[in-house]
């Protein structure tokens, strides 16, 4: 039986994979209008008023760092622009989708699992930044989603996600290799299929389906920026145990394609610079996470 034959038998019947949030795909399409206004953002966004109140939790957080606070939804779309504000509403979209308890599987919690993909996506648009990187608005969702597998096999099958993750933590096995060994595919084939059923780009569906394993070298960008950014999380610690470990991030075909658009960059000391933004990954969790607005 092939992947995708594995992946239709896995979710299929009652556990079918959710589809896309209305909210984040009525946003989505609203943005792809060329005279999309804010007052119509903000009269879809309006509509739920649970969202409207998470959205302005977060965006006063100290990720964003305003020096004011934001205490209404049209200030928080002049602040963060309609892109930020469309990644923040995925993020909480996507946790609501995945609601999982924290200590169902101890060894596997949900907040980590969080902090590793907010991380990512973050590191994504910081390392475009750094590198001078064309611009791409698919980089901070295909980070934040890079992952988004794992909770999709860990909601529908715990048990069998356990055994995964019992496999790596007492043979250290990869979770990749973890996943295929239980389940037949692993949670990049699942990510991506999700990412195909949602109608995300090609490039997003890619860097899922790629960021452990680049099978070519004639890859989209924002595959090689959500692996390197992948590294840095991990590197940082922000990521399960059994992740934390040395990685060659320079050595990595990955970074070749990234390195071709900044001459010389000092890569100790990037890894500093994102060392110390992980409080305010953690701190964006925490909020993300509170069942408080």
């Amino acid at each position: 039986m092939d992947k995708h034959d594995t992946l239709v038998r896995l979710f299929s019947g009652e556990k079918q994979l959710p589809t896309l949030p209305v909210l984040f795909a009525e946003f989505t399409k609203l943005m792809e209008q060329p005279l999309a206004s804010s007052k119509r953002v903000s009269e879809l966004v309006m509509k739920d008023q649970a969202m409207v109140a998470k959205v302005l939790k977060l965006c006063n957080s100290a990720l964003y760092s305003n020096r004011q606070e934001i205490t209404n939804l049209t200030g928080a779309i002049n602040f963060l622009g309609l892109s930020t504000l469309r990644n923040l509403i995925l993020q909480i979209s996507m946790v609501r989708l995945f609601s999982i308890d924290d200590e169902a599987i101890p060894e596997f919690r949900t907040t980590t699992f969080w902090e590793h993909s907010l991380a990512t996506a973050y590191f994504t648009q910081f390392l475009a930044k750094r590198l001078q990187l064309p611009h791409n608005e698919n980089y901070y969702i295909a980070g934040l989603t890079h992952d988004i597998g794992k909770l999709a096999m860990y909601q529908f099958y715990p048990e069998r996600f356990f055994a995964a993750v019992k496999n790596q933590l007492e043979a250290g096995t990869p979770d990749t290799v973890a996943e295929q060994t239980v389940f037949g595919v692993d949670h990049a084939d699942v990510g991506a299929f999700l990412a195909e059923k949602w109608r995300f780009k090609k490039e997003i569906g890619e860097a899922i389906q790629l960021h452990h394993s680049l099978s070519s070298p004639n890859i989209h960008l924002c595959t090689a920026v959500v692996r390197i950014a992948n590294f840095f999380s991990k590197a940082a610690g922000i990521c399960f145990p059994w992740d934390r470990r040395v990685i060659d991030i320079v050595g990595d075909p990955a970074w070749t394609i990234l390195a071709a658009y900044q001459e010389w960059i000092d890569v100790e000391k990037l890894t500093f610079e994102l060392y110390e933004e992980t409080p305010k990954v953690t701190a964006m969790v925490t909020e993300l996470l509170s069942r408080r607005g």
